[in-house]
């Protein structure tokens, strides 16, 4: 205190019982200034800690997700404006709406955003889950057995398919020593009893060329029709098959476009291929 005039020790009292300056900035938020023993200090207002003291937020912000097209129309035409801007990424499969997107004459924050995540089915999930991979025959019986809904009438109808399933399942005790693929596609499997009653029997077990799906990639879709090839591998008398699904991928793509055309028909929205700044 030797050292400091008395005019200094006022001036400091009255800077510390000075109440704090409120700037506003750019955006629209506060800033409060205000002087401290240690010097100027300065709080942002908009810090989550304070902000949500504020009976409400200054402005909306954070992605909202959504499963299906109703949902989607329904958020989107409670917070969407003439600047809002919509993307999708054909491949994830992903419809993004950037509702506070940039206006003509200036710029926004873009940060208040709705997202269109479509969700494959589950039966869309299990043929593709499987796809190209060999199954011993029980297990592709079961397979055929537990999902022969999905299975079309044309080529191969779901009772011949299941009459195929439970032939495999009945002979898992049979050695199978060739496969032949006959002039109309069909493979014929040739087997032989190992039981000591049968006394060695040799049989055909034929099987078609290909069959048909019908599935829905997304539940906002319909069912497409996808062509299931079958393959046959034999290794040690023992039988593998496994089905190739047709180009899979295309479809989902297809899929993704039909949703694509639903939501704009729901919105009004034009949907830019691609994806929003980040």
């Amino acid at each position: 205190m030797s050292d400091r005039t008395e005019n200094e020790v006022l001036v400091e009292q009255a800077r510390n019982a000075a109440g704090p300056v409120i700037l506003t900035t750019a955006d629209g938020g506060d800033l409060a200034v205000f002087h401290t023993p240690h010097g100027v200090e300065t709080l942002d207002l908009g810090a989550d800690v304070y902000a949500r003291r504020s009976d409400t937020p200054r402005r909306k912000l954070g992605t909202t997700v959504v499963h299906d097209v109703d949902s989607f129309a329904l958020y989107y035409e409670k917070h969407a404006d003439d600047a809002t801007e919509v993307y999708v990424d054909l491949d994830k499969g992903e419809i993004t709406a950037v509702l506070n997107a940039h206006e003509t004459d200036g710029p926004r924050w873009g940060d208040h955003r709705l997202k269109l995540v479509m969700t494959h089915t589950e039966p869309w999930k299990r043929w593709t889950g499987q796809n190209r991979r060999y199954l011993t025959q029980g297990d592709f019986a079961d397979f055929i057995e537990d999902n022969l809904r999905d299975i079309l009438a044309e080529p191969v109808p779901p009772a011949a398919m299941l009459e195929i399933a439970r032939t495999f399942k009945a002979k898992t005790s049979v050695s199978f020593s060739s496969g032949v693929v006959a002039e109309s596609g069909d493979i014929r499997l040739r087997y032989e009893e190992t039981t000591t009653a049968s006394g060695g029997a040799k049989a055909d077990i034929g099987v078609p060329r290909a069959f048909v799906v019908g599935l829905q990639p997304f539940e906002d879709v319909d069912a497409y029709k996808i062509e299931a090839r079958l393959r046959h591998r034999i290794q040690g008398h023992a039988l593998h098959l496994c089905y190739l699904l047709d180009r899979p991928e295309d479809v989902v793509r297809a899929a993704v476009k039909t949703v694509v055309e639903k939501v704009e028909e729901a919105t009004g929205a034009r949907i830019m291929h691609g994806a929003p700044a980040t």
